[in-house]
């Protein structure tokens, strides 16, 4: 399995969160490049539009070679719900060399059913529309939940359409957003994917229900090591893409409005969610590492510490299974 970057990860670096560093230059893709070659990883998933400068040929070319020369793959997200945008982002990608584009629908889920499933459909066209432009450029789509899809409703989706350059994006927060299990959704899943985004989540009970805080891989509820068993059945040539963005999600299952918006939850679900709150929920969120009363310096060392964890972790235990299957 290739291993590589998420730009995510360094958002308050590269100046693309509510925080922004006022006495460090920020991080421009080039640096992003660097890095990860450093590193020693493979590759560079874009995640934000906004770290590209320009969308001329002759930049994007550039940032393709400097890649290259790097030995690195690039991935582009797109994250949004217009058929215009799609196809725009899928010939960046392809003047960027990139081998795939990250899909992820942006939308709020309908209450009513035949509303969902007029979404649906929507979803479908999208991809209908943006897959002829994909095979002019050679760039795989991969679909992903964005947090709004359903692991069947995903795996409905790619078999209602055509196309081998259709795949999927697997991320954890996508599967608990939907009160779904990441394992369960890995093994629902999986053997369409050419991507996952692995990071790992604490949970915080509020009066709503949860929010989820992104933390360093083995310190959240993530079951990463089930994922990677999965995935390296299903789908061995899946890249990894390291993600640790500091975010922090709502998960409102309390609410009445958002289970309805579930059509199909299982009780099941819910209250396995409601369980592992309770065994393993923090009791107050985790302190902001971007807090106002932190200097900058301290600020953007807790977001590359958070990253280093991680990619110790996480190949502490590629290792592991490495050795194991030997």
């Amino acid at each position: 399995m290739l291993l590589g970057l998420d730009t995510s990860s360094y958002q308050l670096a590269a100046g693309l969160g509510e925080w922004r560093p006022q006495h460090s230059p920020l991080m421009r893709l080039e640096y992003f490049f660097r890095k990860a070659a450093e590193l020693c990883l493979q590759g560079v998933s874009i995640s934000d539009l906004r770290l590209l400068e320009r969308a001329d040929y002759g930049y994007l070319s550039s940032l393709r070679r400097a890649a290259e020369q790097d030995g690195l793959f690039l991935q582009l997200t797109y994250t949004g719900f217009r058929s215009d945008h799609l196809q725009d982002t899928v010939r960046v990608a392809g003047a960027l060399g990139c081998k795939s584009l990250s899909f992820r629908p942006l939308f709020e889920r309908p209450l009513s059913e035949q509303s969902m499933r007029i979404r649906l459909q929507e979803v479908a066209d999208l991809l209908a529309q943006a897959l002829p432009v994909a095979e002019r450029y050679s760039v795989g789509i991969a679909l992903a939940g964005g947090g709004v899809l359903t692991s069947e409703e995903i795996f409905n989706l790619c078999e209602a359409t055509e196309g081998e350059l259709l795949t999927l994006c697997l991320d954890p927060a996508s599967a608990l957003c939907v009160l779904e299990d990441p394992v369960d959704w890995a093994q629902e899943l999986a053997p369409n994917a050419s991507c996952v985004q692995i990071s790992d989540y604490q949970l915080v009970s509020d009066p709503a229900g949860a929010r989820l805080f992104s933390c360093a891989l083995g310190d959240g509820i993530v079951n990463i090591t089930g994922m990677l068993e999965v995935l390296r059945r299903a789908s061995p040539e899946a890249y990894l893409l390291l993600a640790t963005p500091g975010e922090s999600i709502s998960l409102p299952m309390l609410d009445n409005v958002f289970l309805e918006r579930l059509h199909h939850l299982r009780p099941a679900q819910l209250a396995r969610m409601v369980q592992l709150l309770r065994e393993r929920g923090l009791e107050s969120p985790p302190s902001a590492p971007q807090g106002p009363a932190l200097p900058e310096d301290e600020i953007l060392a807790a977001e590359e510490e958070r990253f280093q964890q991680s990619l110790e972790w996480l190949r502490s235990h590629l290792a592991e299974e490495e050795s194991a299957g030997e």
